[in-house]
């Protein structure tokens, strides 16, 4: 059993029937889950063992978290496989152990109705075991309950994305989050194994590794797969992706580090307003917890400082990676590993894997597969890319594509890259890959489909194409991602199609480029999309010539328009939550100048345009001959007091026009197609627009609109809006009865609304809702809108009776699944024992006065965070639900040990009790015990 001797309990429980996957599917699958930190139990050897499952498989099973079983044709044939899926049907019927069908090349029904090989393996078992027809049944009904629950069916799918599926729904089981690493982890082995050993051994005093070698050789891979490998062996971890890039950006630096304070304080991100601010809050957070932070792409110690300061001020323990182009980035007190290109074996073995799914290429292929091979030079991206450009195809279509390739006389990687690109027969396929190029890297995959679809393009078949050629990614917050050597592939290719009049080109992102198309009128209907910032335009004008590409300020500068409380990036893409691209931060802006005004006339020939992206940017003069097929409009600083009457919105999908000086958005506009409105940070708007005009909302987004007062009755209409953020709406008093009609509202933010003292009495008829956010509302004084509530409402007012108005927990809906309550004057601890929220998972309590947890919380069944931090007057919780996964105390007393930790002998000798108390104590700083 050479898997499986340890005595910790495992995340996942790998049943396969090993004649039909063992070296083949089942591997992979193995690989794929343990190289994403998945600890997994498979059985290496399937001994014979009779008629009983041997004590260690069973003990595997009753430790494990999640079944992953692989139906494959022979699987009902093994009295092994049998028994092992009746421990495991058995486990999820006691204690709702997750199980992971897989139906590989067999259909679902085939399994569950018993057909084909599993009727032939049936009818044997019930001939040779005549004495045990019982047992026969058993296994026949577990089968049946199993398949029954659904599960990944292969199908005629690629095996490499499928497993990565199976990992990504495997970790959503556990709760994990992964970073997104390729399928096929080929020659990096060695290069982990050395790390993990590092990065595990506290005695030390090298806290830091830097990871270096050319673009595109693995450098972030590895990162990735480590951390994963290595994130839950720390208090607190951290990836801060494309440092380089980032950091370039306006404000770029800050948001490196509220990201980095925000991992690590585990809350929404602290505001930081200068470089040297945030280094020394970060020297603060990190001096006594032990950290895992990775800085991916760093390419000058200028931004390592202003990120973590002195390598000293790391705590004992605590590690940090580093990845870069430049060899002598640090200098001392650091271990170097240079990452080299794949040898020549692990270059073919890469490569077959993406062009033909297996270790080793076909014979007749072999040739022809050296060849390709030699010309990646043991680059994984190059091979990875043209391997799967090469899949399916026969062997003169590889002949002629190698004879192209050594043609070309441009960068080797280039043609390999390009020659992927010019793979897309389908033209569409062509322009949402382009578009995502040049506009829509960082955004969340969903808002780029609803645009995509809405310019007339099947997205989602061609989103699923371009994953397939390995073109794109999508991250672990399901955005859209890139690797910076095909989006220059990409740029060139349009650059081509016009290299010295970009107003002929399709699409246009250099900013000098599009003023001057802009100020001198040369804009043709060939483009499609164009993006303008015009302070990145004055700043470089300041500082000198950009490069070749241009400075693109939309890439990797992301921030949520949700609000990002706890862990609410990861929670609200999981709800499929909208995550924006923007400029960050409102800014001071350079003034602007008449010579910086843009006649709209400018855009009269641009008849196809419809991705608009622009940032303080005036323009003069009227809107008849605007551009009408926008379906993307941001302008961010948005000049008007209200949108222009003439200006065509009939196939508008998304409109952003965050810190506009709207005071009146518009009067009598209709918006058929929008799906999602931000009008976050417009501080002169007072109202909302009438929503009338907008059937299909299914995002609203007003955060931070300061001096709203009124929302519009009109809301009623919004039969499938999904997300309504309020977020910082001062002035707001109350919201309108008309939300009751909001029948698919997931998630609703009210943070910061301040003055805000009526809710709607049918907050709790809000069936969908999920997510609700109030901090900073002094619920005690809030009341409803009738009086004819009833139900517990003592623990905020005082007050009984079915008479009373003030705010009571009956009106919260059960399909809640996180409550952010921070900040509300919360003071009487009964109030979680009056809470019945059988789907709620997370719950923030922080900045209360409360002064007890009392008894047990039985209303919270699946409770799995809570947050008590800084709750003053909080002295003893007596019991914590055994669902807790995560206890955030810091800075608590806690007196009674033996209550605060009150588990089952299962969970006490697995040791949850101790690596819970361990966590606890971590995060507190020390707790005293009486």
């Amino acid at each position: 059993m050479a898997a499986s001797s340890s005595s910790c309990p495992f995340d996942a429980f790998l049943s396969f029937r090993g004649d039909d996957v063992r070296k083949t599917f089942a591997d992979h699958v193995y690989a794929a889950l343990t190289g994403a930190g998945i600890h997994t139990f498979r059985d290496d050897e399937e001994i014979e063992r009779g008629k009983n499952i041997d004590q260690e498989l069973t003990k595997a099973i009753q430790q494990s978290k999640v079944a992953v079983i692989v139906f494959s044709p022979d699987y009902a044939s093994s009295r092994c496989c049998l028994d092992e899926l009746l421990m495991i049907n058995e486990r999820r019927k006691s204690d709702g152990m997750h199980i992971l069908p897989i139906f590989y090349h067999v259909d679902p029904s085939a399994v569950w109705r018993q057909k084909e090989s599993f009727k032939e393996a049936f009818d044997r078992h019930e001939e040779q075991l005549k004495e045990e027809i019982d047992k026969v049944e058993r296994w026949r009904a577990a089968l049946k309950e199993v398949a029954d629950l659904g599960g990944e069916v292969l199908k005629d799918q690629y095996e490499a994305p499928f497993i990565q599926n199976i990992v990504k729904l495997v970790a959503n089981k556990l709760d994990r989050k992964l970073l997104h690493v390729g399928s096929y982890l080929t020659g990096i082995d060695d290069y982990v194994g050395r790390i993990n050993q590092w990065l595990q051994d506290e005695s030390t005093n090298v806290r830091i590794l830097v990871l270096y070698g050319i673009g595109g050789v693995g450098k972030t891979t590895i990162a990735k797969t480590v951390y994963n490998q290595n994130s839950d062996k720390f208090e607190r971890s951290c990836f801060l992706a494309d440092v380089a890039e980032t950091s370039e950006q306006p404000k770029g630096m800050n948001s490196l580090q509220e990201q980095l304070l925000s991992d690590i304080h585990k809350r929404e991100s602290v505001k930081i307003y200068n470089v040297d601010e945030g280094v020394m809050k970060i020297k603060d957070a990190m001096c006594c917890m032990k950290v895992i932070i990775i800085l991916d792409n760093v390419d000058n110690s200028e931004q390592f400082k202003s990120i973590i300061g002195k390598q000293e001020w790391l705590s004992s323990g605590s590690k940090m990676i580093v990845t870069t182009r430049l060899k002598c980035l640090l200098s001392e007190g650091c271990w170097k590993l240079h990452i080299e290109p794949l040898s020549v074996k692990k270059s073919h073995k890469l490569f077959a894997l993406h062009a033909f799914g297996r270790e080793d290429s076909p014979e007749n292929f072999d040739e022809h597969s050296e060849r390709v091979v030699s010309l990646c030079d043991g680059l994984p991206l190059a091979l990875c890319v043209l391997g799967s450009f090469l899949r399916r195809r026969s062997i003169d279509e590889w002949k002629s594509e190698i004879k192209e390739l050594q043609e070309i006389p441009d960068s080797q990687i280039q043609k390999i890259l390009r020659k992927s690109f010019d793979s897309l027969h389908n033209d569409r396929h062509r322009s949402i890959f382009l578009h995502i190029v040049f506009f829509f890297i960082g955004w969340g995959k969903d808002v780029v489909v609803k645009i995509l679809e809405g310019c007339g393009f099947e997205a989602i078949i061609g989103v699923q194409h371009l994953l397939d050629r390995c073109l794109i990614e999508i991250d672990e917050r399901n955005n859209l991602a890139m690797h910076q050597l095909v989006r220059d592939m990409g740029r060139e290719v349009v650059r081509q199609e016009s290299p010295d009049e970009p107003g002929k080109r399709s699409r246009i992102c250099n900013h000098k480029e599009v003023f001057r198309v802009l100020t001198e009128k040369t804009g043709t209907e060939t483009i499609r999309g164009l993006i303008l910032d015009m302070h990145l335009l004055r700043e470089e004008k300041h500082v000198g010539p950009i490069s070749n590409y241009g400075n693109y300020s939309h890439e990797n500068s992301v921030e949520e328009s949700v609000l990002g409380c706890e862990d609410n990036r990861s929670m609200h893409n999981r709800l499929g939550g909208i995550v924006w691209q923007r400029i960050v931060n409102c800014i001071p802006k350079t003034s602007s100048t008449s010579a910086d005004v843009i006649k709209t006339e400018a855009f009269a020939n641009m008849r196809q345009l419809n991705v608009l992206l622009l940032d303080d940017v005036k323009l003069d003069g009227g809107y008849e001959d605007f551009p009408k097929h926008l379906v993307c409009l941001r302008w961010l600083r948005f000049p008007l007091n209200s949108m222009p009457t003439c200006l065509n919105v009939e196939k508008l999908v998304v409109l952003d026009m965050r810190y506009s000086r709207l005071k009146h958005a518009w009067q009598g506009k209709s918006f058929p197609c929008l799906k999602i409105l931000d009008l976050s940070h417009s501080h002169l708007l007072t109202t909302t627009p009438d929503f009338t005009g907008l059937p299909g909302l299914e995002s609203l987004l007003l955060k931070d609109c300061i001096n709203l007062v009124k929302i519009d009755k009109s809301i009623r209409v919004l039969r499938g809006l999904v997300l309504l953020n309020l977020e910082g709406c001062a002035k707001l008093k109350e919201l309108p009865k008309t939300i009751s009609d909001l029948k698919s509202l997931e998630e609703l933010y009210l943070t910061g609304c301040s003055e805000l003292k009526v809710l709607p009495k049918v907050l709790a008829q809000m069936e969908s809702l999920k997510v609700f956010f109030a901090g900073g509302i002094t619920l005690n004084e809030l009341s409803f809108s009738s009086r004819d509530v009833r139900g517990p409402w003592s623990w905020l007012s005082g007050r009984e009776g079915p008479e009373s108005t003030m705010f009571s927990s009956a009106f919260l809906p059960r399909s809640l699944t996180h409550l952010i309550l921070p900040n509300c004057n919360l003071s009487d601890g009964k109030f979680t024992t009056d809470l019945h929220l059988p789907s709620l998972r997370h719950l923030v309590l922080r900045d209360n006065p409360l002064n007890t947890i009392s008894a047990e919380i039985p209303g919270l069944p699946s409770l799995v965070y809570l947050d008590i931090t800084q709750c003053n007057n909080f002295n003893v919780i007596i019991k914590v639900p055994t669902s807790i996964e995560e206890l955030n105390l810091i800075g608590r007393l806690v007196t009674r040990l033996s209550d605060l930790l009150r588990f089952g002998l299962e969970d006490i000798s697995s040791g949850r009790e101790n690596r819970l108390f361990n966590r606890i104590a971590r995060i507190s700083g020390g707790i005293s015990l009486s």
